[in-house]
């Protein structure tokens, strides 16, 4: 199962912390945020792929609103660029679910139907692999001429695990495996070397 670095897990706590003392309110930042997130081109409610998989998600990541602002301010001293990239996005948000052999045709073929939705929808595909069964797809959404979300969504067979990532706010694909490296999400530095290598070839 995979979770939070040490480093990133200080961080979140952290923030937690000044909540709890009074100097943000989350419960009430997050839910106005999620409301507010719905309208926005680059945000995709990952809580309607729950049903594909029939039970709740092994990994479940909600950084948005006032703690993603906590985290951005928090890795200032030691990251500045780290901070200047995440003070631009809106919310992370990650899914990971196990998945059986036999649930794998199925998992695919929805996977396939939802990025025919995003397309339709105005998201660009930038990266498609499909090797060894292996099943990558990465999206982004362009809104006044500037990219307002990325969307990963990651099939591994042979690890039986099945990952969807939305990042919503302006972000250079190139950037994507630094977050998956702050906050220990695999599938987005795994997507991001698979990026760099298409852009190089």
């Amino acid at each position: 199962m995979h979770a939070l670095s040490t480093s990133a897990m200080r961080t979140v706590l952290l923030c937690f912390l000044l909540a709890v003392l009074g100097f943000v309110h989350p419960v009430q930042a997050q839910d106005d945020v999620t409301n507010d997130l719905t309208s926005d081109p680059g945000y995709i409610d990952l809580n309607t792929v729950e049903s594909w998989f029939g039970d709740q998600p092994k990994v479940e990541v909600n950084i948005k609103g006032a703690l993603l602002e906590l985290v951005a301010e928090a890795s200032r001293y030691e990251d500045p660029e780290l901070a200047d990239l995440l003070t631009k996005l809106r919310a992370i948000q990650v899914r990971g679910y196990d998945l059986s052999p036999s649930g794998y045709g199925t998992a695919e073929a929805r996977m396939q139907d939802l990025g025919q939705q995003l397309e339709d929808r105005g998201w660009d595909t930038v990266v498609r692999v499909r090797e060894d069964d292996e099943y990558v797809n990465m999206f982004v959404r362009v809104s006044d001429g500037a990219i307002a979300g990325l969307m990963v969504m990651t099939l591994a067979p042979g690890d039986e695990e099945s990952f969807f990532v939305n990042i919503v706010g302006e972000i250079d694909p190139q950037q994507i495996g630094r977050i998956g490296r702050t906050f220990d999400i695999d599938p987005l530095d795994d997507t991001n070397a698979v990026y760099q290598n298409r852009n190089q070839n």
